[in-house]
């Protein structure tokens, strides 16, 4: 059996920074003469991947839209980016919390390599890519792990812990 830690604290180690990130000089106080590190304010843009593939039945789906509700919630600074993929993808589109939504596309089978090569593609010269993807996990993956961290939200009866190649592995409990 699989530990049961919850989700949301692994997001958190992503989206919360620490008293140690520091970059660059606090230049309010260099007039002092005081040169003291400015705390960065760390900009982290998410995007987020619901499964949208023929396995995954409404019920779960809309689990998987409230659980990125409560993502934009817990975290209002961030940015985030929603899209629908089944074999194909879906979006970008900006998220606000209470804001309107588009509908869900897909239906097909699962291929996960569209997502992520989407997102290789992007310069993110203002901070880091966090991707979350929730799905039962039963798809086609990448040969190699993307450049930056992923986050797997795995649907109850998903594929288990080991058939991910890359990226930490989650669950949504019943």
């Amino acid at each position: 059996m699989e530990g049961r830690l919850d989700w949301r604290t692994l997001l958190w180690r992503f989206l919360t920074p620490t008293p140690t990130d520091f970059g660059g000089l606090d230049r309010r106080f260099v007039h002092q003469r005081l040169y003291l590190e400015a705390l960065e304010e760390w900009n982290v843009r998410v995007h987020i991947a619901v499964d949208t593939s023929g396995s995954i039945g409404s019920a779960v789906l809309s689990r998987f839209l409230g659980e990125v509700r409560a993502i934009l919630r817990a975290y209002p600074r961030t940015q985030a980016q929603l899209y629908y993929a089944d074999a194909q993808l879906y979006g970008p589109y900006p998220l606000e919390p209470e804001g309107p939504w588009p509908r869900p596309r897909g239906g097909g089978g699962t291929d996960f390599r569209p997502f992520f090569r989407h997102l290789e593609a992007q310069e993110n010269p203002l901070g880091e890519i966090l991707a979350v993807y929730l799905t039962d996990g039963y798809g086609d993956f990448l040969e190699t792990p993307p450049r930056f961290p992923v986050l797997w939200v795995v649907a109850p009866g998903g594929l288990a812990d080991e058939g991910f190649p890359f990226g930490e592995v989650a669950r949504l409990w019943d």
